[in-house]
């Protein structure tokens, strides 16, 4: 399968950096993914969010308070309360925070595992099978585990 490549004009391009620019932080997963349909490569943005965006996700204060809100009558499963991806992206938009944001700091909190794919990039998310339909769930542990091993209840 042949992919089409061009070039952006720089009216075009001048076009996608004021989206961007203007957009509030809570639709930037649906522009980078309109933006990823129509093949453009906007290579290092999502990056650029989280950088530019972490002032802004101090509205995180409690995170134990959050854990509790998101998994309040989440059935808990071996490998922890499972939620699909647009499941956690919506609790966390409806909250003004940024899903990308969130699932890093609870990763270097303990509360969620994470991959790094071969391109270096962080997954927080994990393989879970159903039959032999393998589904991607964000897995918030029960218990995190606190530097030094130690588990924190």
């Amino acid at each position: 399968m042949n992919e089409k490549v061009c070039t952006l004009s720089v009216d075009h391009a001048i076009r996608i950096a004021k989206i961007i620019a203007t957009a509030p932080v809570a639709r930037m997963p649906m522009i980078t993914q309109l933006f990823q349909q129509a093949a453009v490569d906007l290579e290092g943005l999502e990056e650029l969010i989280e950088n530019s965006s972490l002032t802004s996700q101090t509205q995180l204060v409690d995170t134990e308070d959050f854990i509790r809100d998101l998994t309040t009558g989440r059935e808990l499963t071996a490998r922890g309360y499972l939620f699909t991806p647009d499941e956690f992206n919506r609790f966390c938009l409806e909250r003004n925070l940024q899903p990308r944001l969130v699932k890093r700091h609870l990763y270097a909190a303990g509360y969620i595992e994470a991959t790094q794919e071969a391109n270096g990039k962080m997954n927080y998310s994990i393989t879970v099978w159903t039959g032999e339909t393998a589904q991607r769930r964000i897995a918030i542990k029960a218990q995190r585990e606190r530097p030094g091993g130690q588990r924190e209840k």
